[in-house]
């Protein structure tokens, strides 16, 4: 037979099993430090996009020849300039095979949908804006 003491685990062996260890004050705020870093990263991302005086969709494109393409997008203006966006054509293998301006009047609107014309050397597979910028 045992005494009672057999029978009972310490109870420092119940305390270590009932609750696991806790991350220290300093871990803590390293933690909550690294996640308002990591906030304020994302905001400024977030505020240096919204800056863009022009944005550009892609909506889709057509192949119209060997020599040529299409490609269709909308256009959207936040400044009071005019602009160019710049299409490119690319082939079966992403080589670049056809380029084009196509000028943007403020006038038009805000939201405009643009169809440019895509010269090409060779027959493309695919066309699209490769940026817009503003003009002075």
């Amino acid at each position: 037979m045992g005494t009672p003491d057999d029978a009972r685990p310490d109870a420092d062996e119940d305390e270590a099993v009932a609750s696991p260890k806790r991350a220290s004050r300093t871990a803590k705020a390293w933690g909550w430090a690294g996640v308002g870093v990591l906030v304020l990263i994302t905001c400024w991302f977030g505020w240096h996009a919204a800056q863009d005086p022009v944005r550009w969709s892609d909506v889709g494109f057509s192949i119209d020849s060997r020599t040529e393409a299409r490609a269709t997008f909308d256009v959207y203006l936040y400044k009071d300039k005019d602009a160019v966006c710049h299409l490119r054509a690319l082939n079966a293998k992403f080589a670049e095979v056809g380029v084009a301006d196509v000028p943007v009047r403020r006038a038009d609107g805000n939201e405009q949908r643009i169809t440019g014309t895509i010269v090409t050397t060779e027959e493309a597979t695919t066309a699209l804006v490769k940026y817009c910028e503003p003009v002075d």
